[in-house]
């Protein structure tokens, strides 16, 4: 046979071997559920949260039409004013003072004291405005905020800030998961068949390169379908709560560029990782008992390198970690749904990160070759660069 038909008849049994119907369907179940209830906790809760109320002494505030700051006069007796706040008829005793300073008395943390502020700041704007000697429609005119609409040359590409960032996050989140399941598949596959020595008596039929090509690419098809379980749910769920509730997915994410770009990336950075994590599996015996297992934890790095990229997508170093193999596969996603990215450092981007990955798919040959007949003792990082150096491992 063939390295194409070994390798696609090792990943078509991966695939089976992990993949039931009847697990999918229950997953999407459990996760359309448990989705739904926390969308409608989080909407009940949003929907309790009372108004936040004030009460004022020396000063008359107008309440805002917008905001939970409700202004309500305070007694004059400071034993009602503790009472009203024991009893939480009111957040917050608000007095002025003599010299026109404010004093905001409080039993706890007053988280509604910036929008305080800010009604108290307008207030004393317009009186120092009024001192001046100027008319109503001056005052009118002075206070009212400027209009600014923002226009995109191309308003396909309008951004509403932060659904998008969510989007992103999301999708960040997503990739990791599926990293982590690829993993737990690898490293469960991987060392029951070492210890069971099953990979020994295989690798006489079917050659090592094509035994872990097929591993990774059945492993990978395997964990994007659970992610793509996740997402026909997430799908579902946001119809379910634009129906009920308007809500709307943002227009960025639903492009057919940025789904592609989102597919690409996915199933490149699962290679990647899924070639590391094959590698890494052939070298250990249990993965209970290694004490390598903190190399688990490393595709989190990349991922929290590219946190950056939601706070400033633009920025040189989110153009740099768009490059970057290891966390280009979250990186560039993140880019293409905040900003707008050109199709030229898309394709440097994943020329980059495809060739990176059949130098990784050609190491994990070299080292699963070695590796899995070596039992008892982990081999050092000098070793498996000498295996990852050798030209043993066939086609």
């Amino acid at each position: 046979m063939s390295h194409a038909t070994q390798t696609w008849l090792v990943a078509g049994w991966e695939f089976r071997r992990y993949f039931k119907w009847k697990d999918q369907a229950i997953g999407l179940l459990f996760f359309v559920i448990l989705g739904a209830l926390g969308y409608v906790v989080s909407r009940v809760f949003a929907s309790e949260r009372g108004p936040i109320i004030v009460a004022t002494l020396g000063v008359e505030l107008a309440t805002p039409a917008d905001g939970r700051v409700q202004l309500v006069p305070a007694p004059a007796d400071r034993a009602t004013q503790g009472a009203l706040l024991r009893d939480g008829d009111a957040h917050g005793i608000l007095t002025r003072q003599p010299d026109g300073t404010f004093e905001l008395l409080v039993e706890k943390g007053p988280r509604h004291l910036p929008e305080l502020q800010s009604i108290v700041a307008e207030h004393v704007r317009r009186e120092r405005l009024a001192a001046s000697g100027l008319s109503e429609a001056e005052l009118a005119r002075i206070l009212s905020p400027p209009v600014m609409e923002v226009r995109f040359t191309n308003p396909d590409r309008a951004r509403t800030g932060k659904g998008e960032k969510v989007a992103a996050a999301v999708f960040q989140g997503l990739v990791l998961l599926a990293i982590f399941t690829s993993m737990a598949y690898l490293l469960t596959g991987i060392t029951g068949e070492k210890q069971l020595r099953v990979t020994e008596s295989i690798t006489a039929i079917i050659s090592p390169q094509a035994w872990i090509d097929g591993k990774i690419l059945g492993i990978c098809a395997y964990a994007l379908a659970t992610i793509g379980n996740m997402v026909v749910g997430g799908v579902l769920l946001a119809f379910v709560a634009k129906v009920a509730w308007g809500f709307s997915v943002p227009n960025a994410v639903v492009r057919p560029g940025v789904i592609l770009v989102l597919i690409v990336y996915s199933v490149l950075g699962l290679l990647l990782w899924n070639a590391f994590f094959a590698a890494f599996a052939s070298t250990i015996d249990d993965p209970n008992t290694s004490t390598r297992t903190s190399v688990m934890f490393l595709p989190m790095i990349p991922v929290a390198m590219t946190i950056a990229v939601l706070r400033d997508p633009d920025h040189v170093s989110s153009r740099v970690l768009t490059y970057f193999p290891l966390t280009s596969p979250s990186a560039m996603p993140a880019r293409v749904i905040l900003s707008n990215v050109d199709v030229v450092e898309i394709v440097v981007s994943i020329a980059l990160l495809a060739g990176t990955i059949w130098f990784a798919r050609r190491l994990a040959g070299r080292i699963f070759e070695i590796g899995m007949l070596m039992y008892g003792k982990e081999p050092t990082m000098r070793e498996m660069l000498r295996w990852a150096s050798s030209k043993s491992a066939r086609h």
